[in-house]
């Protein structure tokens, strides 16, 4: 087949692997108590990342041998994540004595986190998510349950306990499965960064650095950067929708007889959470807690969102996925007494 058909199916299945990664990214940070299907960004991230590391696989071993490796070769690689992790980082991965690639390959060998989200969602795309059926159908090989174990995984990454409120139930709601999905993003966003590099960095020749632009999001994350991005569709959609957001000017804002107070970033002694340097906060009726963010208005707490039909700063994408507010609601509530 002509090489450079087969070039353009690469570049396609890149850009697959990379739609399927994003989507499953956003669809687990939508993951809380009130949606707990698991089985979509399961699925979603099991896909995304088995067709990348393939892709990055054909392409080293192009480049070292100037052909792409036959479909024995690649049905022999088979389906397993954890497999292919490990078949990268002993023979497709190269450093050249740089220190962050060094550091990104102790990483992929040796995070014991990294590899346990692998395994399930290995797990999940070979058989496990069948798991329901298997169980209806007597199946005596039963295999993994991928929900149990991603739970399992979550409590081991965050302590649920501190969360376990019975008087604020809006801690686990709020904050545990942000921050729990943020930790875990934060370890596939490493893992997908030290892929990235390797089509720049790695010295695998001229091609993988023209295919590298597929990944650049990834590549470019700093250490800073992990678990912070939002990937979620409705945060999208709901930014589209901003010209019905309430805007108020500095001058408007001034003018309201509302208790407020101006916070800065560099003044806050916590988490800041929100991706702005500044923000205003103002208490109506002692039971409204508001937020002004760049000129727009947004609630802190379910009083706002419902009496005013405000935005909450999370789900605009104002607020950074994992960090929580409610320091920021417990100083409003202040305000108003």
């Amino acid at each position: 087949m002509n090489k450079m058909i087969k070039d353009l199916c690469l570049i396609e299945e890149l850009e697959s692997s990379h739609k399927l990664i994003i989507a499953g990214l956003g669809d687990l940070q939508d993951i809380d108590m009130e949606n707990d299907f698991y089985h979509l960004p399961h699925q979603l991230l099991a896909s995304g990342l088995e067709r990348l590391m393939k892709c990055f696989i054909c392409l080293v071993y192009e480049a070292r041998k100037g052909s792409y490796p036959s479909f024995k070769f690649l049905v022999d690689l088979g389906h397993d994540l954890s497999s292919l992790n490990h078949k990268i980082y002993t023979e497709f991965y190269n450093t050249h004595n740089i220190q962050l690639l060094e550091e990104d390959l102790a990483y992929l060998k040796g995070d014991s986190s990294l590899h346990q989200i692998i395994h399930i969602l290995s797990e999940f795309g070979k058989k496990a998510r069948y798991y329901n059926l298997d169980v209806i159908t007597g199946n005596e090989k039963l295999p993994i349950n991928p929900t149990d174990e991603w739970e399992e995984l979550e409590a081991s990454i965050e302590d649920k306990t501190p969360y376990l409120d019975e008087d604020d139930m809006q801690l686990l709601y709020r904050d545990y499965y942000p921050r729990v999905h943020s930790k875990i993003i934060s370890k596939l966003e490493r893992f997908l960064r030290a892929i990235a590099m390797q089509f720049t960095l790695g010295n695998h020749g001229a091609k993988l650095q023209r295919f590298s632009m597929t990944y650049s999001s990834f590549r470019n994350l700093k250490d800073e950067d992990f678990g912070n991005t939002d990937y979620r569709r409705s945060v999208k959609i709901l930014k589209q929708d901003q010209k019905n957001w309430t805007r108020r000017s500095s001058e408007e804002l001034k003018a309201s007889n509302w208790p407020k107070k101006r916070i800065m970033k560099a003044d806050f002694p916590g988490e800041w959470p929100f991706r702005s340097e500044e923000v205003t906060l103002e208490c109506r009726n002692s039971l409204i807690c508001i937020i002004n963010i760049e000129g727009f208005d947004f609630a802190l707490n379910g009083m706002a969102a419902g009496h005013l039909n405000l935005p909450d700063p999370h789900g605009a994408g104002i607020a950074i996925f994992g960090k929580s507010v409610g320091p920021f609601i417990d100083m409003a509530l202040e305000l108003g007494k």
